[in-house]
């Protein structure tokens, strides 16, 4: 796994906690928040930075499964990097 795959795993990760944590473990404004910051941050990429990260979210999306999986290749649409 190169550092671009690890990096796209740490931020998919991390939505899927946001995501997929209940309202007991986490505030869901501060979720949707976060991710909303998150999606802002990776925007700012060049077209062709966020071709590499579209292409690493399909890509990582294998090692997740069920709703997870669905969630990790959704994610470049969720993020606005389309």
């Amino acid at each position: 796994m190169n550092l671009l795959t690890h990096l796209v795993k740490v931020i998919a990760d991390m939505a899927i906690f946001l995501e997929f944590s209940d309202e007991h473990s986490l505030n869901p404004d501060a979720a949707v928040e976060m991710l909303e910051h998150i999606a802002a941050e990776l925007q700012l990429l060049t077209e062709d930075e966020k071709g590499s990260i579209i292409s690493a979210f399909a890509e990582i999306a294998k090692a997740y499964q069920g709703d997870e999986s669905d969630f990790v290749k959704a994610l470049p649409d969720t993020l606005g990097l389309r």
